[in-house]
């Protein structure tokens, strides 16, 4: 339980930026572009600032048993299916307007 309490904090550390990068994309490329930076170049681009910043923070994750692969593979998926939530209730609310 304490280990993908980590990851879910990893996650959380990689959810603004990947936010902020696809709003940008939203208001610039429009609703489809949206949602593939936000499943696929969001994350990775995100993953890219905090592997050149925060770089010890491995160290801490690494400590308690989990693996850098195994951040960004359950990152990943937990992006994903954030993502794919988050598209779908964007939907919605679209039709409604």
């Amino acid at each position: 339980m304490r280990k993908l309490a980590n990851i879910f904090e990893f996650y959380k550390s990689t959810l603004t930026m990947n936010v902020s990068i696809s709003a940008l994309a939203w208001v610039f490329g429009g609703f489809e572009t949206f949602k593939y930076v936000l499943v696929i170049f969001g994350f990775c681009i995100s993953i890219l600032i905090k592997e050149v910043n925060a770089k010890n923070e491995y160290l801490f994750y690494y400590n308690n048993g989990i693996s850098k692969m195994q951040l960004f593979v359950y990152g990943f998926l937990l992006n994903f299916v954030f993502s794919l939530v988050l598209i779908l209730v964007i939907n919605v609310v679209l039709k409604f307007v």
